[in-house]
């Protein structure tokens, strides 16, 4: 953050941190960037109670006319923030933007499998962006105007998905910034794919379900846009051809994802509120 260099005219007025049953080394290492840094709000729980939770409890202390909400597992490029914010402080019509994630690659089928979703992410989101449709923010990184930012209902999985899906229904537009780029940690094994997607995209159903309209993603383009769909996942392929050898797997895993998704819609999604970390 200190390192950071924020454009002219911007403040950073508070840090707000929220550790949820974190690791004793890393609460001792944030009350001391607390007592250090008198921007720290430090918000400590005991029990994790989910991240919409927690996100209100960021909301709830924010000050200012923006607000950058990072994931714990993200970690920004030098510079992200500083694009962030004045792409959101030139554009007075934007209520959210994104960044652009990458994953910290380890090899092996599973970072394959969620590198080339995350490029089919990236893609649709410059796709939807030229014609202003986009309604879905990027949580791992992302900037939203202080007009635009609402409350978390209780139980909510996806908060980024639904802080754009409001922001667009209030006639925000919701935008995404390839040079803002933030790294995301990804799971090490097929199975934690699975689980994270089949949560993800329960997630994206609750959104439709409480906001009226689904967000508009890669996988929701396939199912109510298929020409538009499949051309998003071409143009990601073919800016990274090494990645057609996990489309058959991601294609099937996403399957697998997609209806235990719709299981836990019809039945009960209270599991996905705290979410599963990789290797639980």
């Amino acid at each position: 953050i200190d390192r950071e260099g924020f454009p002219d005219g911007f403040t950073l007025s508070r840090i707000v941190v929220v550790a949820s049953a974190c690791a004793h080394s890393t609460v001792a290492y944030l009350r001391q960037r607390k007592r250090a840094d008198p921007r720290v709000v430090l918000i400590e729980e005991k029990v994790r109670r989910g991240k919409a939770e927690a996100v209100n409890l960021v909301i709830a202390e924010s000050v200012g006319e923006y607000l950058v909400f990072v994931n714990a597992d993200a970690l920004p490029e030098q510079g992200a923030f500083s694009r962030l914010l004045r792409a959101i402080d030139h554009d007075r019509s934007a209520g959210v933007i994104s960044g652009n994630p990458a994953i910290t690659s380890k090899g092996g089928v599973a970072s394959g499998l969620v590198q080339l979703m995350w490029e089919t992410h990236n893609e649709c989101s410059a796709d939807l962006e030229k014609t202003r449709l986009a309604n879905h923010g990027t949580d791992e990184l992302m900037v939203v105007r202080s007009g635009a930012l609402v409350s978390l209902p209780p139980g909510l999985v996806n908060d980024g998905a639904y802080i754009a899906g409001v922001a667009k229904q209030r006639g925000y537009s919701v935008r995404s910034l390839v040079s803002a780029r933030v790294t995301v940690e990804a799971p090490s094994r097929p199975i934690d794919v699975i689980r994270q997607r089949r949560r993800i995209l329960y997630g994206h159903i609750q959104v439709w379900r409480l906001v009226g309209e689904a967000p508009r993603t890669a996988e929701s383009l396939m199912l109510l846009s298929p020409d538009r769909g499949f051309r998003v996942v071409a143009k990601a392929i073919s800016r990274h051809p090494r990645l057609i050898w996990t489309l058959p797997l991601a294609s099937v895993s996403e399957l697998i994802s997609l209806m235990g998704a719709i299981r836990d819609t019809l039945g009960s999604g209270e599991k996905h509120a705290v979410w599963e970390r990789f290797g639980d």
